[in-house]
């Protein structure tokens, strides 16, 4: 057996790394307290790949422990802790009931299944986050969950409560200081919604951290002209600051005014980073300058071949050129497509009905695309009813159809690269638009693959102006004009579109009743 080392951190012994993580055979249970100790070393490993976002290789270095662990409490809650970053819920699940059976009172226990239920929407989870708090006194992690389960039953006035004695006693923390932003647009304070990071940024500990996410929040509701202005206020206290500097060039060329951003691009050349040469491509476009534009996207692309907005990007020169690189990159057959959800009429009706329940105390969002509507709070697959682990099991049935219809594997391409991988829905969510509501152009920048899943279509889905339908292809304003949509598809309830993630895609509005979607990310494994 390998002579064990000490850890770094705790002094706790562990052993070297061979192929892949030990194994529970590996460990000697035959002296007093061999076990406990190695035990806390490979819980903290297992802590450590989920900080490293590497979830799935926890669960699987606990899985082969069960047998010697399966009477401990915490080998319970770090399995829970990590079959749910991992997004196996029901899994988790059934780790935290085991934990809890064995520890009913333990703090950690309570608040590895306070968190768990926040992100499974679970019925009692708020009592559950009480519960933790109880247990877990001052803890500004719980009192943050507990705003947000409070808001998704719509106890708005309860939420704010909470955020407020966050921004009160951690002022410093972006986090909460952006939900209670959130919250506050969400209670309909429009106009002055992000006025307490004024208060903040006037303490004297207040760094750019707090001016950065103060400006985001500002962004995230479209008024960049706004952060902008922020941002300059910021950047008189500290000038040299690349962060400040990078922000207020993005603002600015969002609020329509390219050369000031140009100017504040060209004072920081010594920056060389694919952000900022993202920041430059992007507004090198704006400004019409197309083959400065494509150098500098790039260079984005050399140094993150996967970069979902260098590659929409890109495309945009290429399109403005003419270059036939972009039928390469999105015009090839079988890359965007409409199919039909492998689903019976009732199952179709059961998840209507779930999904309008969901939305009565969902609220429009910050920094989302939706513009006059309400969005889903939280992944909406990891909740536990029935009607959307059917609905997760139709579109993974969809999705093996669209990848069988795709061009051949191509190693240079950013989707059919992956085309043999494996692949995961990452993020899901629900959009109810209302009134003239739509989608303004975006990307989705950690997607492989980009979605929307029909459930309710606008009555007048036919006129003439094509309220509700799905551009794909047509940019934001301002960044090419002279381009339009590549393609438009006409929502029908029970069917499911799915393209490539580097295609920017916005709705038209609509103008009566209500259009209801679920979309989701994917993105590729091993």
């Amino acid at each position: 057996m390998p002579k064990p080392r000490r850890c770094t951190n705790r002094g706790w012994p562990i052993f070297p790394m061979t192929r892949g993580s030990p194994t529970a055979s590996a460990i000697s249970t035959s002296r007093p307290g061999g076990w406990s100790g190695h035990w806390r070393c490979l819980s903290a490993r297992a802590i450590t790949l989920g900080r490293l976002s590497r979830p799935e290789r926890a669960v699987t270095l606990l899985l082969t422990l069960e047998q010697w662990a399966g009477s401990n409490p915490g080998y319970w809650r770090v399995r829970a802790d990590s079959e749910r970053q991992a997004r196996q819920y029901r899994a988790a699940s059934t780790s935290v009931a085991r934990a809890v059976a064995l520890d009913p009172g333990g703090p950690r226990t309570a608040r590895s299944r306070a968190r768990l239920s926040l992100e499974r929407s679970d019925p009692q989870a708020i009592a559950h986050i009480e519960q933790a708090l109880t247990l877990n006194r001052g803890d500004p992690n719980l009192l943050f969950d507990y705003a947000q389960a409070l808001a998704v039953e719509g106890r708005l006035a309860e939420a704010l409560e909470c955020t407020t004695t966050l921004i009160t006693h951690v002022p410093g923390w972006t986090d909460g200081l952006k939900l209670h932003a959130e919250l506050r647009w969400a209670a309909g304070d429009r106009a002055d919604f992000a006025d307490h990071f004024e208060a903040i940024t006037a303490m004297p500990t207040a760094g750019p951290a707090i001016w950065l996410a103060w400006c985001e929040t500002l962004e995230g509701v479209d008024r960049p002209a706004e952060s902008a202005a922020i941002l300059a206020r910021a950047r008189a206290i500290w000038p040299d600051n690349a962060d400040l500097a990078l922000a207020q060039a993005v603002a600015l060329g969002e609020a329509g005014t390219a050369g000031q951003a140009q100017q504040v691009l060209d004072a920081f050349l010594a920056q060389t980073g694919p952000d900022w040469a993202t920041a430059r491509g992007r507004n090198l476009l704006r400004l019409g300058e197309i083959a400065r534009a494509e150098t500098e996207l790039a260079a984005v692309l050399a140094a993150r071949p996967g970069d979902v907005i260098g590659w929409a990007l890109i495309d945009l020169c290429w399109r403005l050129a003419g270059d036939v690189r972009h039928e390469w990159l999105h015009g090839q057959q079988g890359l965007v497509r409409q199919i039909a959800l492998p689903l019976t009429a009732d199952e179709r009706t059961d998840i209507t009905t779930l999904l309008r329940q969901l939305h009565e105390h969902s609220a429009m969002p910050i920094g989302q695309s939706v513009k006059r509507g309400s969005q889903t709070k939280g992944a909406l697959f990891a909740r536990a009813e029935p009607e959307l682990a059917r609905l997760e099991a139709a579109l993974g049935e969809a999705m093996a159809d669209y990848r069988a219809g795709l061009p051949p594997v191509d190693p240079r391409h950013p989707l059919l690269s992956k085309r043999d991988a494996g692949w995961t829905i990452t993020g899901s969510w629900s959009i109810l638009l209302d009134g003239e509501g739509h989608h303004a152009a975006h990307i989705h920048p950690r997607g492989l693959l980009s979605s929307a899943s029909y459930w309710l279509v606008p009555e007048d889905i036919d006129a003439p102006e094509h309220p509700g339908w799905l551009e794909l292809g047509n940019p934001p304003p301002g960044l090419a004009d002279r381009l339009g949509s590549l393609h438009t598809v006409r929502p029908e309830a029970g069917t499911l579109v799915l393209f490539p993630s580097t295609l920017y895609h916005g709705t038209r509005p609509i103008t009566q009743s209500t259009r209801m979607t679920v979309a989701f990310d994917v993105t590729a494994t091993a």
